[in-house]
């Protein structure tokens, strides 16, 4: 299945990088607690998953961006220095007390120390359990690859779609909805197909891979936060694609995809550990758990054989005590997600668009991503 998922991404990427290797699992850490700490190993800077969450959940998130493998693009120059968006709101933490349903002040010190716990037993596995990181349906890859051939019909195209309900479904609707607004509804798939497009296909694809993530049978974390994360995912995709202006724009739609799956995984693995509907958790904890899903998200990624450039971006997504050099998609990422939680939260009325300043610093190309984001709800 490993190499079917491989195969799956190699089909949008051109690029010939060398696939950067990944890690080597660690054991999982024991039951017992004690207050050892996330260390670095100096020689290959790969990380070393502490045997043990502390006793007391640390000031600030341990710096888990400098306890993984470093990536360079072989064959690239140094990446330029690109300066990422700095909102004058706290955009992260409230879209994730958001998600978690406020839960109120204080923190409750024994679920965190089981939680992370858990989240850090999961970094130290191989993610070979299916159940926490879905598999990629089969008919996707074979779908990529077609695209890629100039010589294929629209009618052999259809056949291939036809093999998958839920495929016919997504195609059926996208191009019935109000961003294409078709005269009369469409029903023949094949005309659906032609028009569609090229493009329209392989984003709708991508999106139909990375929806088996969402599992609204999980427990009580996953189905309430679950559903936003997707919101947001997309909207952060559509971001990436349109302010790729130098960029290969499906490969930043891909990455603004992936960039919170790790935060579904780390929802799915919450449910399993806390019985409580709610908990009150510091600030530390919800950076730490955020920090532990970014870098989750890069190990899917780097598992599912992503390009390169792709890995590189979202390495730069997670904090670490060196100054990030950030690479133009690892800037474009970072923008995408903070305009996409943004424009969910001004939406869902959990902050107030009342002037300029919200949005200060943002450039006029980010401005009207921002307010486009506002009105389009497919890919």
């Amino acid at each position: 299945m490993r190499n079917t998922l491989r195969n799956f991404f190699k089909q949008f990427s051109s690029s010939t990088a060398p696939e950067p290797k990944a890690s080597t699992p660690l054991a999982a850490a024991p039951p017992s607690v004690s207050t050892i700490q996330p260390a670095l190993n100096p020689e290959i800077n790969a990380p070393i998953v502490p045997t043990a969450i502390p006793t007391a959940i640390p000031t600030t998130a341990p710096m888990l961006g400098d306890a993984k493998q470093e990536l360079t693009v072989a064959g690239s120059p140094e990446p330029s220095v690109f300066s990422p968006w700095k909102p004058q709101l706290p955009i992260d933490s409230l879209f994730f007390d958001w998600i978690m349903a406020y839960p109120g002040e204080g923190c409750n010190l024994e679920i965190e120390q089981k939680v992370l716990q858990a989240l850090f037993g999961l970094l130290s596995s191989d993610l070979n359990d299916a159940i926490v990181v879905p598999r990629v349906p089969t008919i996707i890859p074979q779908l990529l690859a077609s695209l890629r051939s100039r010589s294929i019909s629209n009618g052999e195209i259809s056949r291939q779609i036809v093999k998958d309900v839920v495929l016919v479904g997504e195609v059926i609707n996208a191009v019935n909805s109000a961003l294409y607004n078709p005269a009369d509804r469409i029903n023949n798939l094949e005309n659906a197909v032609m028009m569609l497009g090229e493009d329209g296909l392989r984003l709708l694809i991508a999106k139909v891979a990375f929806r088996p993530i969402i599992n609204l049978n999980s427990g009580l974390y996953t189905r309430r936060a679950a559903p936003h994360i997707w919101a947001q995912s997309e909207k952060c995709a559509i971001a990436c694609r349109e302010l790729a202006i130098v960029l290969d724009p499906f490969e930043a739609f891909l990455t603004g995809m992936i960039k919170n799956v790790g935060l579904i995984i780390a929802f799915r693995l919450l449910d399993q550990v806390c019985e409580q509907p709610k908990f009150s958790y510091s600030r530390a904890f919800q950076q730490t758990f955020s920090s532990v899903a970014a870098t989750l998200s890069y190990r899917i990624a780097q598992r599912w054989g992503f390009p390169a450039e792709v890995l590189v971006a979202l390495q730069q997504q997670t904090p670490g005590s060196k100054p990030i050099v950030w690479s133009e998609l690892g800037c474009l990422l970072h923008d995408a997600d903070l305009l996409a939680k943004m424009r969910i939260l001004a939406n869902q009325r959990q902050i107030k668009i009342i002037d300029d300043t919200v949005k200060s610093g943002l450039s006029t190309a980010q401005l009207a991503c921002f307010e486009n984001l506002n009105q389009v709800t497919q890919y």
